[in-house]
């Protein structure tokens, strides 16, 4: 059959096709690789930015992801002897960063937890922040009732109290894609449609809100990093249309860990790998 230019024409300018149902495809032999069972965590450093007080400001995040045997009523990690205990195996990982400023330095320390078997499950994510005028904690429960943001804050107005966030519909939270990215399943030209929370590293506390957005695979990139150069895949993260300029775009390997060498987002964060290793920190 012949196709009409006119028609081939509008068919090449319209945005990528949405995924049947929604939601996000994931490659399950990224999680599942033996790697992850070796006893050791992915230590990895980024040189980071983000916009504190409307000014640039640059610093270092480490990104530690980890296998973990979960306690699933305890809610925490489960320690020998583990026979008759509920458990789920998940990989854990956590976000540190310190920014300074002329003021006083920022503190974030977050632990995000997703099942092994389907990182796009979050099973609990807890968070704090410190400064010099408070501390602030977060933590988004999963395993005991309905789901809901728990915080304390010292903000006036805030204090003490939680907020429903079902992720019910595939929904996801921010900080959660560091890990999700890594194992999305992508064909360029597929657009894949998900709720989306903003991210919940933050010193304050407002009602969560999941707004939809588009995922796309954008391409194969080359990048240089401190770390030495990468062979990638682009994954940006787009206003619900599926058009416009990147809410977030994602870098990761290619092929074995598909680790994140860089990610960058319209908010003024960015991250670049600087090194990345496996090791057992908490030896040391």
């Amino acid at each position: 059959m012949v196709i009409p230019l006119v028609v081939l024409a509008l068919a090449l300018a319209a945005p990528p096709a949405a995924s049947p149902g929604g939601g996000l495809p994931i490659d399950l032999s990224w999680s599942r690789d033996p790697v992850w069972d070796d006893g050791l965590a992915e230590v990895a450093r980024y040189d980071a930015h983000r916009r504190v007080y409307g000014v640039d400001r640059g610093f270092e995040t480490t990104l530690i992801t980890v296998k973990e045997d979960f306690d699933s009523r305890l809610a925490v990690k489960a320690d020998p002897p583990l026979e008759g205990r509920g458990l789920v195996t998940v990989l854990k990982l956590n976000i540190i960063s310190r920014i300074q400023t002329e003021n006083y330095p920022y503190n974030y320390l977050t632990s995000i937890f997703v099942r092994r078997d389907d990182p796009r499950r979050l099973v609990k994510m807890a968070g704090s922040s410190q400064e010099w005028c408070g501390t602030t904690f977060k933590e988004v429960v999963t395993w005991d009732g309905p789901t809901r943001l728990i915080f304390h804050s010292y903000f006036d107005g805030q204090a003490d109290g939680s907020h429903p966030m079902p992720l019910d519909g595939g929904a996801l939270i921010d900080g959660q894609l560091l890990l999700v990215m890594r194992a999305a399943s992508l064909e360029k030209g597929a657009r894949h449609d998900v709720p989306l929370y903003d991210s919940l590293i933050t010193n304050s506390v407002k009602a969560p809100v999941a707004s939809p957005v588009s995922i796309v695979l954008a391409g194969d990139v080359e990048i240089p990093t401190p770390a030495g150069r990468f062979q990638t895949r682009r994954i940006d993260v787009l206003p619900a249309s599926g058009s416009g300029q990147p809410l977030m775009s994602f870098w990761t390997e290619k092929t074995g860990r598909r680790a994140l060498v860089k990610f960058e987002a319209a908010d003024g964060r960015s991250l670049l790998l600087r090194e990345i290793s496996r090791r057992d920190y908490w030896s040391r």
